[in-house]
């Protein structure tokens, strides 16, 4: 690849890539070299893609009004959408990328239907971009960056050969916000009233003591929600979501078993998905429960009876 690009500028072709060729003489007959300053809605809403989003889907769009005008080139020159270099490259399509972060942007040309490509050639003549609509587009194209934060400024110019007609502009920086829930801490009371002979047998369990995880606030952008328990004692039996007492606990021969609101065993170090959210609602409760649990191991004692596992939420 590399050598092709070395003799495009030789042979049959040289004229089509001689600088004095596309740096023809283009001057503006009549209207205005025009800014459209796109993003006025980044900075009070910003910016949130669920995870999943597929590729192509368009995540931010506004629309300005381009103003005509009328520019001469003396000869042929090359026309189109010139990509601020600190952003990418592109030579041709008309999708431009906003560096590495996984989205790029077009321009939508509504007189005449089109999303605005890369420079292609145009021989030399008198040309006129009417009064249009025009729509900046973002579009997620690929994997999102961790942190994506675009700087406001220009991301690309309008040009015939040497003349810029138009900027496109970002007024705010663009940055992409997580859609997520408010999910506080959850103290489980289960109780002080147990009798030893409620645990004589292995797998025996006391009563069960529901408790639910709040999910408050959720921002729009969320399709599906999973959640992960993860154990911060030792696990005695992950598949029956079994953990050990904290170091604190007198209390010796029990263990804690949480489970599903139905009282099946949560699996630790497994999502699961809450089926009970819907992208219109706002606040929600996971219902779980939880139950003292006799191990097969260790002398039965009684005694203060304490631990906790951390819960991990994902918004997708």
């Amino acid at each position: 690849m590399k050598h092709s690009k070395h003799i495009t500028c030789i042979a049959l072709i040289t004229l089509a890539c001689s600088p004095a060729l596309f740096a023809a003489n283009c001057t503006l007959d009549s209207g205005v070299r025009q800014s459209l300053n796109f993003g006025s809605r980044l900075a009070t809403q910003g910016l949130t893609i669920p995870a999943d989003t597929p590729d192509g889907t368009v995540v931010y769009q506004e629309t300005l009004q381009l103003l005509q005008h009328t520019w001469t080139c003396s000869s042929a020159y090359q026309y189109g959408v010139v990509i601020n270099p600190a952003l990418g490259a592109i030579t041709s399509g008309s999708s431009f990328p906003l560096g590495k972060t996984g989205l790029s942007f077009r321009i939508w040309m509504e007189i005449y239907a089109r999303y605005e490509p890369a420079p292609y050639a145009l021989k030399g003549s008198r040309y006129t971009n009417e009064t249009s609509a025009m729509r900046l587009e973002i579009i997620k194209s690929g994997k999102l960056a961790p942190q994506v934060n675009v700087a406001a400024g220009n991301l690309a110019n309008q040009e015939a050969g040497d003349l810029i007609l138009t900027r496109y502009n970002l007024i705010n920086p663009l940055v992409l916000t997580a859609a997520s829930c408010q999910t506080p801490s959850v103290h489980v009371a289960m109780g002080d009233d147990y009798q030893l002979h409620e645990f004589r047998n292995t797998g025996a369990t006391s009563r069960t003591v529901r408790f639910d995880i709040g999910l408050n606030q959720c921002q729009t952008g969320i399709n599906k929600v999973t959640y992960t328990l993860k154990a911060t004692t030792p696990v005695i039996d992950a598949q029956k979501g079994v953990v050990a007492l904290n170091a604190s606990s007198t209390a010796s021969g029990i263990g804690l078993q949480v489970m599903n609101d139905a009282e099946q065993p949560i699996v630790f170090d497994s999502p699961y998905t809450f089926g009970g959210f819907t992208t219109t609602g706002t606040s929600f409760n996971i219902p779980l429960s939880a139950a003292y649990y006799r191990l097969p191991t260790g002398d039965l004692k009684a005694g203060s009876a304490n631990t906790e596992v951390t819960f991990i939420m994902n918004y997708l």
